[in-house]
């Protein structure tokens, strides 16, 4: 802690009377967006837009010098592999609210942008969109899963939109479905999930290994490689070969599975053409499942680098929007299931007046809002932090700016 005096000097006192909103154009790392949750916390609304891939393209092509590779900048963009890189397919899962700019009229994506604002200032009745609800319901199932690597969740929708089942990753258990809590008295005796299990080890990776042992031993033994290079040899085949990507070895029946296993057994006739929403994009696994359910959509929150739906699949699956003729894989658009009972329940203490039955009028004002008055303390000790590590030059606009009602990122 710092003492008291050096601390205030490094104050901003908030003007009372002065309402700012300052927007950040754009967040690409990851530590980036967690400072600024640390500091403003729900205050902070953060905008994730997405453009598809073949926009993408024609823009920057237009726009390059000669020499520049498109792709190049695109995957530079998206997440270099150095730690102090940027790293946007970390980022962007953690909007709250996402918006696709397409191929649409300006006026829609107004439209769009005006729906958030209202949503986020409580200005106007607004409530779900069946896509919403039903990646909400994916979010929510995502919470039942005790998998060691991530919780996953999924939800099915038939034609007309309504869920008609979800899932989640975890371990199936015998005669049917997957192990889950029942009770919150009941023993865990019977719970063979992975975490109370030989003591809470991923059997994929006990697998995996497993696989890189043998190998190198057998390499050793035939003189391949020499015996004392032999961990080297070990942990570059275990952490940087793609032997580190594969998930056969999981005892987890995958959330796309769940649910389409679940609305099978109650609802088969209503999976074919219907929707998918996932919390992270498929993997080549579930790919080939979905298709063959006749699943026409896909949505998801969270990209997942190691999947090979689209390369193995590429006669069936696609990530182009534009492309109707194949099932297609689509990041989601609309409020992030973190934001959901938030924003839809800004007029949970009425909607009327209770004296004139008409609907209330609401200031403009943040649904999210907290008390600012440790805000300019928070700053103060986020500068200090990265001056002390040396990081002070971007600190520097950081220390000079005021409590906000709300700050918007743009995690592209």
């Amino acid at each position: 802690m710092f003492p008291d005096n050096e601390l205030d000097r490094d104050v901003i006192r908030p003007t009372v009377s002065e309402r700012r909103c300052h927007i950040i154009d754009s967040i690409k790392h990851i530590d980036e967006l967690r400072l600024l949750r640390s500091v403003y916390g729900d205050m902070l609304h953060v905008v994730g837009v997405y453009t598809p891939i073949e926009l993408r393209v024609d823009r920057l092509a237009n726009r390059a010098s000669r020499g520049d590779d498109v792709y190049r900048l695109i995957d530079r963009d998206s997440g270099e592999e150095l730690d102090y890189g940027q790293r946007v397919q970390d980022t962007f899962p953690l909007s709250d609210f996402f918006l696709r700019a397409d191929k649409g009229t300006d006026s829609q994506l107004k439209a769009r942008v005006k729906r958030f604002l209202d949503l986020m200032l409580g200005t106007r009745i607004a409530t779900p969109t069946i896509n919403e609800r039903a990646m909400y319901a994916a979010f929510s199932a995502a919470r039942n899963s005790a998998c060691l690597s991530r919780q996953v969740g999924a939800a099915l929708t038939n034609k007309a939109g309504s869920v008609i089942s979800v899932g989640w990753n975890d371990v199936p258990r015998p005669f049917g479905g997957l192990y889950e809590t029942t009770d919150a008295g009941e023993s865990f005796d019977s719970d063979h999930r992975c975490w109370n299990v030989e003591g809470g080890r991923c059997f994929n990776d006990i697998e995996k290994s497993a696989i890189a042992d043998a190998v190198v031993a057998k390499m050793v033994d035939k003189e391949i490689i020499a015996a004392d290079k032999r961990e080297e040899a070990y942990k570059l085949m275990r952490h940087d070969s793609q032997l580190r990507s594969l998930i056969e070895f999981s005892r987890a029946v995958h959330a796309e599975m769940h649910a389409l296993l679940s609305a099978g057994a109650i609802h088969g006739s209503e999976v074919k053409g219907g929707k998918l929403f996932v919390t992270t994009y498929p993997c080549h696994s579930c790919a080939r499942h979905i298709v063959a359910a006749g699943i026409e959509e896909v949505y998801f929150l969270e990209p997942y680098r190691k999947s090979l739906a689209t390369k193995l699949h590429s006669d069936a699956i696609t990530d182009r929007e534009t492309d109707k003729n194949k099932v297609r894989i689509m990041p989601f658009d609309g409020v992030a299931p973190s934001r959901f009972l938030k924003f839809f329940s800004s007029h949970e203490n009425g909607r009327k007046d209770s004296s004139s039955g008409a609907m209330k009028v609401r200031p403009a004002y943040p649904v999210t809002a907290i008390t600012l008055e440790a805000i300019p303390t928070l700053e103060a000790l986020a500068v200090r932090e990265l001056q002390s590590t040396g990081l002070d030059g971007d600190a520097s606009s950081v220390k000079g700016r005021q409590a906000s009602e709300a700050d918007a990122g743009d995690a592209k």
